[in-house]
């Protein structure tokens, strides 16, 4: 399979499958209930055995009715594996810290154990609206893979024994919680004090376990995350940069202006130009 701009994933239903990863070594053995997202959009495949040819995705459902979800069925002559498959998909042109840390195969074990029930549930409405094809389906799906992805996190985070990167930041109570605080309104005037004493800790401690464990400054990291809302709220065409630089916790367009041009490495009135004949 070619790489994809999306994050795929794959929930085996029913059965066992093996799916092949490029760069990877040895296929990976997959049974019911187990989940696997591919969040860099990695070459791969999913066969009946490690050996076995993988035939091209468009050569299986060419010529079957893909209308309300399928299914597609192919071979036979093995044993059954009822497998449901999706994307996700992300602007790939911006690099979301939290994106970016997932690892290239995130592989969820046993969807079906009490302490991710929630992803469970997800799967379960996901399967449901997909064989049933009711009115409003592909609503329906669609907002459940936004949730999908929400329980992914959680149940990786569940199982991972060290979370990397900026996922063990997130796993951190009180580094998790300054950032947190950070995504749900990065236009406050936040600072080293403000953070450190919402999250209960000193200046210096909290300065020192954010950059160990983000790798980046509390500060630096609060403007990249204001430079990439900027860029999606300057897509829209009814906005003033005035009324961007607003939003992203700028109260001089100048001093906004200067800033994303050092991030985005051009203003914030030709990145518009740039981005809206792509976002159209």
């Amino acid at each position: 399979m070619k790489p994809s701009p999306r994050a795929e994933f794959h929930v085996v239903v029913r059965g066992n499958c093996w799916l092949r990863v490029a760069g990877h070594k040895h296929a990976v053995p997959l049974g019911g209930g187990d989940l696997v997202v591919l969040p860099r959009g990695d070459p791969h495949s999913l066969v009946d055995s490690p050996d076995s040819r993988a035939r091209p995705a468009d050569e299986i459902v060419r010529g079957q009715d893909l209308r309300n979800y399928g299914p597609v069925t192919y071979g036979g002559a093995g044993l059954p594996a009822d497998v449901l498959c999706g994307y996700f998909e992300f602007d790939r042109n911006r690099s979301h810290p939290i994106v970016a840390g997932l690892p290239a195969l995130v592989h969820i074990r046993n969807t079906d154990r009490d302490d991710i029930a929630w992803l469970q549930a997800a799967l379960n409405f996901m399967i449901h609206e997909t064989r049933a094809a009711k009115p409003g389906a592909e609503l329906v799906v669609n907002r459940l893979v936004e949730v999908l992805f929400i329980q992914v996190i959680r149940a990786y985070l569940r199982q991972a024994e060290t979370p990397p990167g900026i996922w063990a930041a997130i796993a951190d109570k009180r580094i998790g919680a300054a950032l947190q605080l950070m995504h749900q309104a990065p236009q406050k005037v936040w600072t080293l004090e403000t953070l450190a004493r919402q999250v209960g800790l000193s200046r210096s401690a909290f300065a020192a376990q954010f950059s160990e464990l983000v790798g980046n400054t509390p500060l630096r990291y609060l403007t990249s995350l204001r430079m990439q809302r900027a860029q999606e709220l300057l897509q829209d065409a009814g906005l003033s940069t005035a009324a961007v630089a607003a939003e992203v916790g700028y109260q001089s367009e100048a001093a906004f202006g200067k800033a994303f041009k050092k991030f985005a490495g051009k203003g914030p009135g030709t990145y518009r130009r740039r981005s809206r004949p792509a976002s159209s």
